[in-house]
């Protein structure tokens, strides 16, 4: 997966002094609306700075919340605990929708009684607890098996690889085991407790926290379940995460237990990304998926991607079997995480260069929009400078959701946010802020140049930033 430079976006950018500027405030420059017809909502660019939050106060709430028991209340609509015998759980496990089979139990070192136990608010607290350091989280090792049954569960029960969304909602791109992006976007946007979240994949890799990462979300998905929406990206595919990063890092945690327990848990995470949902049908009018990647496309159409000749109508996507082993076993899966846009294209085509997948352009963006009823379509998957882009009438949005995702890069972090009247805008982070990377520099004895914001372009004439570069995650 080698990156290829491309043209740029449309990219917002007008600079903000803190967290809490008020609507009066946010005139201008720093609030460009920009109304497109077809009855869609107009679209906000609303860059903000961090640097003012308060971590404490939110991630307390969070903390606090998990105490007072009022997220395992949430979690009780998820399949009961099982006996605390083997013998027990096994025929618990034969009843539909339940997990927890004597087999599992075995192939997992796990027993009724560890179930019983698991303390999930103490789970998501030490998590929280880091706040971004550098340092890994590690849990015992049956708590995290314990963990992902549960999650597993969750999604076994819905068993839909497209989900019904409601709004508001913010929406998050690739956090790439980028803890500390995932915590300063909880600190921005809310914590999860009060505020809604859909992310769209690419959870693991990449970063050096990807079992951070995954575990909060997981724990969060299991406690909040109506706050915490997760999509399956590229990267939770095991023939993806096995070479970039993640399975080494699952077995480097545990390394002290021996090979074979790393392994097995590396196993059953992805037994886990097996039964995750693929697409999100955001307030009715929006369709999100985690997107392909463009290979040697250079086209600044190749941010985007995602759709498929197969795609008929949303049920279609409702249709895909779960588990789903490998994007390979479905054509209709296989385009929403593989697809290839081509700019001249003006049809659906094989694509040639990946021998997987086919390519599109953007006449077919706008005829599924029109078939679909669809005001937007979202995707991840591409890293973007200012950390969100438009495309076709703007119709296509990208997002990505991991700062200064490489070390030659300085790119934003984004968000997209839908509030209750289905406006879009978009919050920033900057890449100087990126808490882990500065600590790892300052602990070395060296700093990093301070980042200027002098090259984000005026949100009042973005098609003027049309030179950015990107590259494919």
């Amino acid at each position: 997966m080698t990156g290829a430079e491309m043209a740029g976006a449309e990219m917002a950018g007008a600079e903000m002094t803190g967290a809490e500027m008020t609507g009066a405030e946010m005139t201008g420059a720093e609030m460009a609306r920009c109304r497109n017809g077809c009855n869609r909502s107009p679209i906000f660019h609303i860059p903000i700075r961090d640097d003012s939050i308060d971590y404490e106060e939110n991630f307390c709430d969070l903390a606090e919340t998990m105490s007072t028991n009022q997220a395992p209340k949430q979690a009780a609509a998820a399949p009961p605990a099982p006996p605390k015998n083997g013998k027990e759980a096994a025929k618990e496990g034969s009843k539909e929708g339940a997990g927890f089979t004597e087999d599992r139990f075995k192939t997992f070192n796990i027993t009724g009684a560890d179930l019983l136990k698991f303390d999930l608010p103490k789970f998501i607290r030490k998590l929280l607890r880091k706040n971004g350091a550098p340092k890994a989280v590690k849990h015992e090792i049956k708590d995290v098996h314990v963990l992902l049954e549960r999650v597993r569960d969750v999604y076994m029960a819905d068993r839909c690889a497209l989900i019904e969304v409601p709004h508001p909602v913010n929406i998050c791109g690739d956090t790439h085991g980028q803890y500390t992006d995932l915590l300063r976007i909880f600190n921005a946007c809310g914590a999860p407790t009060r505020t809604r979240y859909l992310f769209l994949g690419d959870y693991v890799d990449r970063g050096r926290h990807s079992m951070e990462v995954i575990m909060l979300l997981f724990a969060l998905k299991l406690a909040l379940p109506k706050k915490m929406y997760l999509l399956r990206g590229n990267h939770e595919l095991k023939a993806i995460n096995k070479n970039y990063g993640f399975k080494q890092e699952v077995k480097n945690v545990y390394r002290d237990l021996g090979g074979e327990h790393g392994e097995c848990l590396y196993n059953h995470f992805n037994e886990v990304f097996t039964w995750m949902p693929l697409a999100a049908h955001v307030a009715g009018r929006i369709l999100c998926m985690h997107g392909g990647e463009y290979g040697h496309v250079t086209s600044f159409f190749a941010f985007f991607s995602g759709i498929s000749p197969c795609l008929t109508s949303l049920n279609a996507i409702r249709e895909i079997p779960l588990p789903l082993e490998t994007a390979k076993s479905n054509n209709l899966a296989c385009d929403l995480l593989w697809a290839d846009p081509e700019a001249k294209a003006t049809a659906f085509a094989p694509n040639k260069i990946r021998a997987i997948s086919n390519i599109f352009g953007p006449k077919q963006v706008d005829e599924l929009c029109r078939k679909l009823d669809l005001d937007y379509i979202i995707r991840a998957h591409q890293v973007v400078e200012y950390g969100y882009a438009f495309f076709v009438d703007r119709r296509l949005i990208t997002v990505f959701s991991a700062s200064r995702y490489q070390e030659e890069l300085h790119n934003y972090a984004a968000v997209v946010i839908i509030d209750a009247d289905r406006e879009l805008s978009f919050l920033q982070l900057k890449p100087e802020e990126f808490d882990q990377r500065r600590d790892e520099l300052e602990a070395a004895g060296t700093r990093e140049p301070e980042q200027t914001t002098a090259n984000v372009p005026d949100p009042k004439t973005p098609e003027k930033s049309q030179s950015g570069n990107s590259k494919k995650q």
